[in-house]
């Protein structure tokens, strides 16, 4: 069967893989031949040229010349990586649509397992394959999802696939065959959140629609030096404010997690994410945007640190004259914050708060110092005074030993005493004797006593 019966046989059940493209020609045939090689099911290759200026015009119009299954359009002028992606899927009109980049690539049996999928059940909004990432040597470096041991494959409503999406992050859509009705609970423009665009994409679908996990590998991610990927920085932080804000609301709305649940996973997705805004910028931010920056990163997305290195040298000057005064509290013994200030309008007002908290912190951050400080002197005076204690108690027990040996001496000399005593008293009472004797008294009377002495 060739090609163009293939594409008319079910064109209501067509897959479009969509491919932006910008100056990547020999990356670009890669893509296209990784997608037409399926014939088994009905295929259309859109390629959208955001107006290169290599060869990809000249390469995609002969393709178009030998396989009907080829679509190209190409822009009078660039409109950027998110706009050509956007007005890619506003042209999806078939049943099932793949976004594929220029520098990836699809495996063989994709395309026909996944359309099996969807084909064999209509509520299923996506069909979510294994994409592995490799480099230019071929080398595999990983897999989205990762890691596969963790997760639940097979058919999975919002509630259950959600879990494991937040706690272990999103897919590369390369390997997603989605359903096309899926878009409608986005609504045009598709990609409305800047660079993180893709999650966004798929947090609003997948609270929307079950999908169906395959451990199967369906797409490749090249990883090389030159991926949109690789820009992300403190630049973009709005745009993740804007990601969690629409998936807080869709949450909500769908009440799919209790505030417990939601708040411990969102955490969980914050802290995964969390490199991606806080990269430094290429580029030196004004100082204004660098305060607006600091206040989605510490009130929206709960990183301070992140939003007090923003504002680290920035002084909010005053715009205006007459403005209302209000006060914030003093922070630490040294009060170091701010007692009043004025602020013309509520985002003046934040950017003042978020240079007290930031003060307010530096306080706390002194005091816990001099608490662990005045702890370790405490520990100090603690284990010298144990050491005194102990010293002390040596010498009570020496003078104890002593007194004790002195007690005993003492009882031996009385004991002594009265042995003498007892002994004095037997001779008087022998004397005594002696002396009441008849013959003693005899010679005493003869005069004869003086012998006896």
């Amino acid at each position: 069967m060739s090609g163009h019966e293939l594409l008319t046989k079910e064109s209501t059940h067509t897959i479009t893989v969509i491919i932006p493209t910008f100056n990547r020609r020999v990356q670009l045939q890669k893509a296209i031949e990784s997608v037409l090689q399926e014939r088994r099911v009905p295929v259309l290759v859109h390629v959208f040229d955001n107006a290169s200026t290599d060869e990809t015009e000249a390469y995609v119009c002969s393709l178009m010349a030998q396989d009907p299954r080829v679509r190209y359009l190409r822009r009078p002028e660039n409109i950027g990586s998110t706009g050509n992606y956007q007005d890619a899927l506003a042209h999806v009109s078939t049943a099932y649509f793949v976004p594929l980049a220029d520098d990836d690539w699809l495996l063989p049996d994709f395309l026909h397992d996944a359309y099996q999928i969807l084909e064999a059940r209509a509520e299923v909004g996506a069909a979510v394959f294994v994409t592995e990432v490799r480099d230019a040597e071929g080398v595999l470096h990983g897999t989205y999802p990762s890691p596969l041991d963790q997760f639940r494959f097979g058919l999975l409503q919002p509630r259950e696939h959600l879990t494991e999406w937040l706690l272990h992050g999103h897919y590369v859509w390369t390997s997603i065959l989605w359903r096309q009705e899926t878009l409608a609970c986005l609504g045009a423009p598709y990609l409305c959140t800047g660079l993180p665009s893709d999650v966004d994409f798929q947090a609003q679908i997948f609270c929307e629609y079950p999908v169906y996990l395959r451990n199967q590998p369906g797409a490749v991610f090249f990883a090389h030096a030159d991926q949109a990927s690789r820009g992300f920085n403190v630049s973009h932080i709005t745009s993740w404010h804007s990601v969690f804000a629409r998936l807080d609301r869709e949450i909500a709305r769908k009440g799919l997690f209790s505030p417990e649940e939601y708040l411990s996973l969102r955490a969980i997705a914050e802290k995964r994410y969390k490199g991606a805004w806080s990269a430094p910028a290429g580029v030196s931010l004004p100082d204004r945007e660098k305060v607006i920056a600091a206040q989605v990163a510490g009130f929206r997305l709960g990183d301070w640190k992140t939003a007090f290195s923003l504002i680290e040298g920035v002084k909010v000057q005053p715009r205006s004259v007459g403005r209302e005064v209000f006060r914030l509290p003093l922070v630490g013994r040294m009060a170091t914050a701010s007692v009043a200030g004025t602020a013309a309008d509520a985002d003046e007002l934040l950017d003042h708060v978020v240079g007290w908290m930031k003060q307010a912190s530096e306080a706390i951050a002194q005091l816990e110092q001099d608490a662990d400080r005045l702890e370790q002197a405490k520990d100090e005076q603690r284990v010298q005074l144990s050491a005194e204690i102990d010293r002390l108690e040596w010498q009570r027990n020496e003078v104890a030993l002593e007194l004790s040996i002195c007690r005993r001496s003492e009882a031996d000399a009385l004991a002594r005493a009265d042995t003498s005593e007892l002994q004095l008293l037997e001779l008087a009472q022998k004397v005594q004797r002696w002396r009441s004797h008849p013959l003693v008294k005899m010679a005493t009377k003869l005069g004869l006593r003086r012998f006896f002495r």
